[in-house]
């Protein structure tokens, strides 16, 4: 059994923060799950431009409000509680957070984050 308390989290590696974000890491590759789960917030006024190469990902939104825009299309969704988003097929996309709280996720990864993580140039992971 896994047990992960978010309070325990704060300020270690699985701490993980950048321009506009910061993303507690529940679950990580130690953990043996074969996928990592997180509690991201996107902070007001934050763009954040993305594109997972080595992961896929999920996005369910429990807080706050914002939009995903597609990059090679231009499909724009608004994400509000209750909302889910998939960049299914490794897709650019930008996380726009255009409220005035933070844009609150809950994320799963495919595969695991080692657990420190911070996006590279291309807005990417590094391979796990």
């Amino acid at each position: 059994m896994i047990i992960a308390d978010k309070t325990g989290l704060v300020g270690t590696a699985r701490d993980a923060s950048g321009p506009g974000w910061r993303s507690l890491r529940l679950l990580v590759k130690s953990d043996g799950m074969g996928f990592s789960m997180t509690e991201t917030k996107v902070l007001p006024g934050a763009v954040l431009t993305l594109q997972y190469k080595n992961h896929i990902e999920a996005c369910y939104c429990i807080g706050g409000s914002g939009t995903v825009t597609e990059l090679d299309n231009g499909a724009v969704h608004r994400i509000v509680p209750g909302v889910l988003y998939a960049p299914d097929a490794h897709d650019r996309h930008e996380v726009r957070n255009d409220g005035v709280d933070p844009l609150h996720l809950i994320c799963v990864f495919l595969p695991a984050l080692q657990g420190d993580e911070v996006h590279g140039p291309d807005g990417s992971y590094a391979s796990a």
